[in-house]
C-alpha cells in the first residue's frame, strides 16, 4: 500500500507525467536516486520499528527534542493536510469523469466512503484492500510498453537557455522530493507498529521495502515515458488530471482509459487514507497517546479525533474549488525543505548501537543513507529558489 498509494499518488502521477512531455526521457535518473534513497530509509524506519518498538515520531522527539520535534510534528500534519486536501479534490475530479455527476458532491460522498472503511476496518484489511486495487495502475505500464513499441523515439525538448536549465531542476528536485514524501515512512513504520513486528521480521521488512518500492518505481518510469512518448511530441503540456488519464486510452482504447481511471482513484484514495491517518499516528506517537488502528475508535480517543477531524477538514477545504494540482505542487515544495527533519532522526536511529544493537546500521548501508541525506539538504535548500524562478515549474 505504501509503495503504490504513497508512492505514486496524485503528485507523482502529474509531476512525472509534466516532467517526460518537457524534457522526454532525460530525468529517469532521478526516478532512480529517489527510489534508491526510499528503499535505503524505508528499510531503516521498519528496522528501528521491529527492533525498539518506535515508530518515527517517538524517533523524532528523542532525537530532536521537544521544540524542534513539535515543530516538525506541526509541520508535517500541515503537510498532511495539504496533501490530504489535494487527493480529495482529485477524488472528487476522477469519480466526476467516471460518472459525469456533481464534481462537489462526489468529493464528499469520496470522504464520507473513505471515512467509514478506515472506521470500519482493522489496519491489515485497509492495506489489503488499497495495496490490491492500486495494482490497477500496472495498466500504465502496459501502455508504455505498446506505445514504446509502435511510436517513433520522442523529439529533443524544444526547451532552451536559462530557463529550460531551471526547469530541469525543479522537476528533478520535484521527482525526487515526490518519491520520497514523508508520510509514507510515518504510515510504514506505524503500520510495522500495527502489525506487532519484532527482530523476526527483518527479513520481511527488507523484501517489502526493496519489492514494493521498485513496482512503484516502474510505475513511475511508466508515466514519464507516456509523457515522452504522448505529450512531447505533440507540444502538450499535461496540467490537467484528466489529461493524465489519455495515455492509456490511445494504447488500449476505452478499456484502458476506465482502468487507468480505477487505478489513479486507488492509489489517490490510498494516500489520502495515508496522509489522515498519518496525523493520528504523529500526534499520538509524539505525546505518547495510545493509538492503534486495531482498536476501537473510543478505547483511541485522540488517535480517532486526529484522523476524522484532518479528513473532515481536509474534505471542507477541497469544496472551495482550489486547484488539487496546485495544492500537490506546494505539498511536494514543502515536503522537501521538511524532509531533513525526518530523516536525520531515521538514519541516526537506526545507527544507533545502544539502541538497536547487531541490527544497528553499518558499512555501506550507513554511508549510503549519509550520502543522501546531504543530498535531500541539498535539495531542500535549492527548492524554494527554483519554485520561484520557474514559476511553479510553468514552461
Amino acid at each position: 500500500m505504501t509503495a503504490l498509494g504513497g508512492f505514486v499518488d496524485l503528485g507523482q502521477i502529474v509531476f512525472t507525467m509534466q516532467a517526460g512531455a518537457l524534457f522526454g526521457y532525460a530525468l529517469i535518473w532521478a526516478i532512480v536516486l529517489g527510489t534508491i534513497a526510499i528503499i535505503i530509509y524505508m528499510e531503516m524506519c521498519g528496522r528501528v520499528a521491529a527492533v525498539t518498538h518506535e515508530a518515527v515520531f517517538n524517533v523524532v522527539r528523542s532525537r530532536l527534542g521537544d521544540r524542534l520535534g513539535g515543530f516538525t510534528l506541526v509541520t508535517s500534519n500541515l503537510l498532511n493536510l495539504i496533501t490530504c486536501t489535494a487527493e480529495l479534490g482529485a477524488i472528487g475530479i476522477i469519480l466526476h469523469l467516471l460518472t459525469g455527476w456533481n464534481q462537489q458532491l462526489l468529493t464528499v460522498a469520496g470522504a464520507l466512503i473513505l471515512g467509514l472503511v478506515v472506521w470500519l476496518l482493522r489496519f491489515q484489511w485497509i492495506e489489503r484492500t488499497f495495496g490490491l486495487w492500486g495494482l490497477l495502475m500496472i495498466v500504465f505500464g502496459i501502455a508504455a510498453w505498446k506505445l514504446y513499441a509502435t511510436a517513433p523515439p520522442p523529439a529533443p525538448s524544444p526547451l532552451h537557455g536559462r530557463h529550460a536549465t531551471l526547469l530541469y531542476g525543479y522537476f528533478a528536485v520535484g521527482i525526487f522530493s515526490a518519491l520520497l514524501m514523508e508520510y509514507e515512512v510515518h504510515f510504514y513504520s506505524s503500520g510495522a507498529i500495527e502489525e506487532k513486528w519484532d527482530a523476526s521480521a527483518l527479513s520481511e521488512n527488507t523484501l517489502i521495502a526493496v519489492s514494493g518500492t521498485v513496482l512503484g518505481a516502474l510505475i513511475t518510469v511508466a508515466l514519464l515515458a507516456l509523457g515522452a512518448l504522448v505529450f512531447l511530441p505533440r507540444g502538450i503540456f499535461p496540467d490537467l488530471l484528466a489529461t493524465t488519464a489519455q495515455p492509456p486510452a490511445l494504447a488500449l482504447g476505452r478499456v484502458g482509459l476506465i482502468l487507468a481511471l480505477l487505478g489513479m482513484l486507488a492509489t489517490i484514495s490510498s494516500a489520502a487514507v495515508e496522509t489522515a491517518l498519518c496525523a493520528g499516528y504523529n500526534t499520538c506517537q509524539f505525546f505518547r497517546f495510545k493509538w492503534d488502528k486495531n482498536l476501537p475508535p473510543r478505547e483511541v480517543p485522540k488517535f480517532t479525533i486526529a484522523w476524522v477531524g484532518t479528513l473532515a477538514l481536509a474534505t471542507l477545504i477541497a469544496l472551495t474549488g482550489v486547484s488539487p494540482l496546485e495544492l500537490v505542487d506546494y505539498s511536494i515544495i514543502l515536503g522537501m525543505v521538511l524532509m531533513p527533519l525526518t530523516y536525520y532522526p531515521i538514519l541516526t536511529a537506526a545507527g544507533d548501537k545502544q539502541r538497536m544493537g547487531k541490527h544497528a546500521s553499518k558499512g555501506v548501508l550507513n554511508a549510503a543513507g549519509w550520502v543522501f541525506l546531504i543530498l535531500i539538504v541539498i535539495a531542500a535548500l535549492i527548492t524554494l529558489p527554483l519554485t520561484f524562478l520557474t514559476h511553479l515549474g510553468q514552461p
